[in-house]
């Protein structure tokens, strides 16, 4: 029954998603000029063929119909960039390759424009209709838990408090009672009542969170799953080495547990990262850049002398070393080795850096980092040579911000953990931001962190000194 809603709601969200499509590629043809040298009927036969069957096969691809319960927001729409992303490259090369599919650049562009942020709208309306559903009495899975140790406490406490996972927990069960040492969970028998409680109850799905040394009991609980054809997931506690999602391979048969790479490690999520880096750069070069440096450079000149940027190595992708730009805001131009990190009150910032520290415009000539590729618009700041060097050793995981290139913000800025690292606290706290941004990486956490910059801009930071 669950499963037969599930693929209802797989099928409404495709039709939304094609209705929305064509509807974008109809009302762009109908609001442009070539609506009055075209026959109507003919372009919307065109767009329902190729641009829906293109929509499909790629939806499919990138499984952007195959969302199941556990699939997280940013996954979600994740998945839906991928598939829009390489949609536009299709239509593209359809108008390039076939001489009667008539589409102008004009047309294409309105019609993603009003297709996206309709969707966008259509999904989440979808999402936030699904979890609702999924709080109802009769649209959940019923399931039981294997364990009472600190991984039991910890799924319980998910399943309990996540809804939207769509389970309802009716027993946790073990043969040792560790209940007096975990007073947020409660036994409610040994696993051979498990047994009999399944089969009572219906269960669908069993949560063994035991310890990989109890495999006889594991053993006992899966053969016995298998027998009633219940879903047997395993809650293995790997906190004491990583705390972060693991991946499985399989070498031969023999299956592979390692710590699972990071989301722009794959190809198809880096290559949409650099899309929207050079686009967004080229923006900002062609519409900000183009006359807030000669600004700049005018005002510089009569308030101190020495250039228009500063530019210093800094460590970007790999530890590899890059040259930034920033807009010039002190009165001395340090070295990489005499570098000082700026204090509140430093009077070697000039009135004009204290106001463009502030409002964070000295960083915007990096966005010609960006453009070049060595840097993106979203990623960990990158750090100082000497600085680097002072840290590397002494604060765990510091390295890995180095797996990603460098940004012109990041999370650890929109989080407050900007400017002067005063102490090792401070410093621990942006890796901890950098390090979760990396191993979270989505399209979506990007435009969240540009909009919290955009508006620290606003407002000025009590941190840019």
């Amino acid at each position: 029954m669950f499963k037969q809603k599930f693929l209802v709601y797989r099928a409404i969200t495709l039709l939304g998603d094609l209705f929305i499509l064509n509807a974008g590629f109809i009302l762009a043809f109908y609001f442009s000029n070539d609506f009055r040298t075209q026959n109507e009927n003919e372009f919307t036969l065109k767009i329902a063929l190729w641009v829906t069957i293109a929509w499909i096969y790629l939806g499919y691809s990138f499984k952007l119909y195959n969302a199941n319960r556990i699939e997280r927001f940013e996954q979600s729409f994740n998945h839906l960039f991928q598939t829009l992303f390489i949609h536009v490259l299709v239509v593209f090369s359809l108008v390039f390759l076939l001489k009667n599919f008539e589409l102008t650049r004009d047309i294409i562009l309105q019609a993603y424009l009003l297709f996206i942020p309709f969707d966008l709208i259509w999904r989440l309306f979808l999402l936030f209709w699904l979890r609702n559903i999924r709080n109802t009495t009769d649209h959940y899975r019923t399931a039981i838990i294997i364990g009472s140790g600190q991984m039991a406490s910890q799924i319980l406490k998910i399943l309990q408090t996540h809804k939207g996972y769509g389970y309802r927990v009716l027993g946790v069960f073990d043969d040792s009672d560790n209940s007096a040492n975990n007073q947020e969970i409660k036994i409610d028998g040994t696993l051979n009542d498990a047994l009999n409680f399944c089969e009572n109850k219906n269960i669908e799905d069993i949560f063994c969170a035991l310890p990989i040394s109890e495999s006889v009991k594991i053993s006992k609980m899966l053969s016995f799953s298998e027998k009633n054809l219940i879903r047997f997931k395993i809650v293995p506690d790997f906190t004491s080495i990583h705390n972060k999602p693991f991946a499985i391979d399989y070498y031969g048969f023999v299956p592979v547990i390692s710590p699972a790479p990071e989301p722009l490690s794959n190809f198809f999520n880096s290559l949409i990262k650099r899309f929207f880096d050079v686009s967004f750069s080229l923006i900002v070069i062609v519409f900000v850049l183009s006359w807030l440096i000669p600004l700049v450079g005018l005002i510089l000149i009569f308030e101190s002398r020495g250039p228009l940027f500063y530019r210093q190595n800094r460590s970007g992708l790999n530890y590899k070393t890059f040259r930034i730009f920033k807009f010039r805001t002190m009165n001395v131009m340090e070295s990489d080795e005499e570098f000082i990190q700026a204090k509140k009150n430093d009077p070697r910032i000039t009135r004009l850096g204290k106001f463009m520290r502030k409002t964070n415009i000295d960083e915007l000539p990096q966005f010609i980092n960006v453009f070049i590729g060595n840097m993106s618009v979203v990623g960990p700041r990158p750090h100082p040579l000497k600085l680097n060097e002072e840290y590397r050793s002494i604060i765990s995981k510091y390295m890995i911000r180095h797996l990603v290139k460098p940004g012109v913000t990041g999370l650890a800025q929109v989080k407050g953990f900007r400017g002067e690292t005063a102490n090792q606290d401070i410093m621990k706290k942006r890796i901890v931001a950098d390090v979760f941004y990396i191993e979270n990486w989505s399209f979506l956490l990007d435009i969240k962190i540009i909009l919290l910059t955009i508006i620290n801009m606003v407002k000025g930071d009590k941190n840019g000194y």
